[in-house]
């Protein structure tokens, strides 16, 4: 099944491909923007005035997309039609794959970006397409956030207010440019070595999932520094993992290898260490690097299927067997 889309847009075709395929790349190649020596990806050469023209095509694309799933999606309810059980909860990505892509899409460059996750879904579909926009969307607010700190107010609240269904996201990615700056205003002010911060990229639902999963092993007022940390990688201080140890590192164990955590075991190990407390059985202590390292590298004291955490269809686990 195929859907329309409309033509005429190669300019922010052609940017967008671009912000996708460099970015991606400085982040696999693990640059730094603050590094003198690295060379800035493409969507540091953009006006300011580009960047946000970008995030509106982007929005605009997005919406385009969501109306034809939408069309289908209010079909089935009518129909009273299965939505299969692994879609529950994100019902919209489910119709977004069982529309192809037109042909103007099958020959842009911005829509057949290469997925850097593997475990991402419906390439040669409307999902491939929303992905691509989803992931260009965030790398905007991230270059603005690292010009600025946040796009200006009256920007925010007009996309705001002609993209309402996308008020999450928009949300999320703003926090995470205002966040990203005071990042950088940290570390400039931080004469000893940084501490360890780790890359996850994940879907703005996928994201949001985890978080609330993690969640319930923390505090209240341990929330929104879990979701700081979680979006930009650090913390100014350690945050108390209500259970056993083992728990909370197996989940990135298991993001590693699916895709999600591009980083080595001793950096997640090191991360992992210097950002949390866990419960012991006289109260809460400091990870133990040996222990968080083989867990993390052989598999070493993993919790029992019954004691893991984070069981998502998309963060399936991997038997050291079917790894190596």
């Amino acid at each position: 099944m195929t859907g329309t889309f409309k033509s005429g847009v190669n300019k922010w075709e052609y940017i967008g491909h671009h912000i996708v395929r460099s970015s991606d790349l400085f982040l696999l190649c693990d640059q730094d923007r603050n590094d003198p020596e690295s060379e800035p990806p493409f969507i540091a050469r953009l006006f300011p005035c580009e960047l946000y023209g970008m995030i509106t095509f982007v929005l605009k694309r997005m919406r385009e997309v969501d109306a034809e799933a939408g069309k289908l999606f209010q079909k089935a309810q009518s129909g009273h039609e299965f939505i299969p059980l692994e879609y529950r909860g994100r019902e919209m990505q489910h119709f977004r794959m069982l529309i192809g892509k037109t042909a103007e899409q099958k020959v842009s460059e911005l829509y057949n970006a290469e997925f850097i996750n593997d475990t991402d879904e419906g390439y040669e579909t409307y999902q491939g397409v929303f992905v691509t926009l989803e992931r260009a969307l965030g790398f905007l607010f991230q270059e603005i956030g690292f010009r600025v700190g946040a796009p200006p107010e009256k920007f925010s609240e007009r996309i705001l207010k002609l993209y309402p269904d996308y008020e999450p996201l928009i949300q999320r990615n703003i926090e995470a440019a205002r966040l990203s700056r005071c990042q950088q205003t940290r570390l400039k002010s931080v004469v000893s070595p940084t501490a360890p911060v780790l890359n996850i990229r994940l879907s703005d639902e996928i994201w949001s999932a985890l978080f609330h999963e993690l969640a319930r092993f923390f505090s209240t007022e341990d929330h929104e520094p879990l979701m700081q940390l979680l979006l930009e990688g650090t913390s100014e201080r350690k945050l108390f993992f209500k259970a056993n140890q083992n728990r909370l590192v197996e989940v990135f164990r298991r993001l590693k290898y699916n895709g999600f955590l591009f980083e080595t075991s001793t950096g997640i190990r090191d991360w992992l260490c210097n950002n949390f407390l866990y419960l012991s059985k006289t109260g809460a202590r400091n990870l133990n690097p040996h222990s968080v390292w083989d867990i993390l590298s052989k598999a070493k004291g993993e919790p029992s299927p019954k004691s893991r955490i984070c069981k998502f269809e998309w963060l399936q686990y991997k038997t050291p067997a079917v790894i190596k």
